[in-house]
């Protein structure tokens, strides 16, 4: 995922915003502000619809942060360790370092987002009771209306179809019961991807009916928890396949290196088309001290080639841009995929502060490859 705006940090936890999330805000302050609210409280002017309508659209992507900061306090809690949540179109997406590893520690972690909502979802309802409808209509509609779009998110999030909390539940409950983690995803998988059928046919048929924008939105959802139902079992797959193996039964060795004090232009002459690699260790008297890529390359104009050296292009390393032998191939790819590696794609490996390989996401994908093509098939 790509990276969004990073906002502030609540309970040790980077907040951002993907830039969709800016098309959802407009979409639903627009609908409110034109739809609901006017419906609702007739006999008011457009300034005060539109005032409503973004103040309710903004409280609804709290009462989503809320949610989602429910998952991951919990999670880091019981040592997940997840340090970014990003809000993006259709909700939330939080960075893991690594999944549960039991069912139990799923469950705590699926369940606190359902009680977060239910939380708020009674809040507002008692918030909203106690207004006097003469006095503060307004007020007391956007109560209303949070108390019934939270109750609306915990009912939507509570069908039991993966990735939805309610199919984290159900998966974790199966887990817990069987001790058969790929069964249980797999049941939740396909029970998700039924949902979202449903979603896509009812919307749809909405679009046939003519609600147009309603039913296009059911369609991106469908489509989006397809997709997610899909990519969650395939992470159970991956995981089961990296299942025992070390960076060091698949990185790459020997590894090809550059010296520093090389040009870039004989870098790319001697290394870049002649071995055809993304990127390449640079080392300062035999130490590793950067990693040269075709994006640093790219980042030096042509005719500066000849006298910039390779040092001064190249990605300086920190100890979180290498990797240990004995690392955990599965932590390995999360810490590829999380972003950390700043688009390197590669990450060299060091034992005791030597170079001894390079692995990256290509290293693990053929692995990955190789034993789909050796996987039994099925009768």
């Amino acid at each position: 995922m790509a990276k969004g705006i990073k906002l502030f940090k609540l309970l040790g936890i980077q907040i951002s915003l993907d830039y969709t999330w800016f098309i959802v805000l407009v979409l639903f302050s627009w609908s409110l502000a034109y739809g609901y609210f006017p419906m609702k409280n007739p006999g008011f002017g457009t300034g005060t619809y539109l005032a409503m309508g973004i103040i309710s659209a903004l409280l609804l992507f709290a009462c989503v942060l809320a949610h989602e900061l429910s998952h991951s306090y919990t999670a880091n809690r019981l040592g997940m360790d997840i340090h970014e949540i990003t809000l993006f179109i259709f909700g939330g997406v939080a960075r893991l370092t690594k999944e549960p590893e039991d069912g139990a520690t799923e469950l705590k972690i699926a369940i606190a987002g359902p009680i977060a909502s239910l939380v708020l979802a009674a809040l507002f309802y008692g918030a909203s009771r106690a207004i006097d409808p003469e006095t503060y209509p307004l007020l007391k509609s956007v109560l209303s209306y949070l108390a019934f779009i939270n109750f609306m998110l915990l009912a939507f999030n509570m069908i039991p179809g993966f990735p939805l909390d309610g199919g984290r539940v159900f998966r974790a409950i199966w887990w817990m019961k069987t001790g058969d983690i790929d069964r249980a995803t797999k049941i939740a998988s396909t029970i998700g991807k039924g949902f979202a059928v449903f979603l896509i046919a009812m919307g749809l048929i909405q679009i046939f009916m003519g609600n147009f924008v309603g039913g296009l939105w059911f369609v991106f959802i469908g489509v989006f928890v397809q997709q997610a139902a899909e990519g969650g079992y395939q992470q159970v797959v991956i995981k089961k396949a990296l299942e025992g193996l070390k960076v060091k039964d698949l990185m790459s060795k020997p590894v090809i290196t550059i010296k520093s004090s090389m040009s870039l232009a004989d870098a790319v002459e001697e290394f870049f088309f002649k071995f055809h690699h993304a990127a390449f260790p640079v080392m300062t008297d035999g130490r590793l001290t950067g990693l040269l890529t075709l994006t640093n390359v790219r980042g030096v104009k042509k005719d500066d080639w000849p006298t910039t050296p390779v040092g001064e292009a190249a990605h300086k390393l920190d100890l979180e841009d290498t990797m240990s032998p004995e690392d955990n191939a599965m932590d390995a790819l999360a810490k590829m995929m999380s972003g950390q590696a700043d688009n390197l794609g590669k990450f060299p490996v060091v034992a005791s502060g030597e170079l001894v390989g390079i692995i990256s996401r290509r290293d693990i994908l053929h692995l990955l490859e190789f034993k789909g093509g050796l996987k039994k098939p099925s009768t």
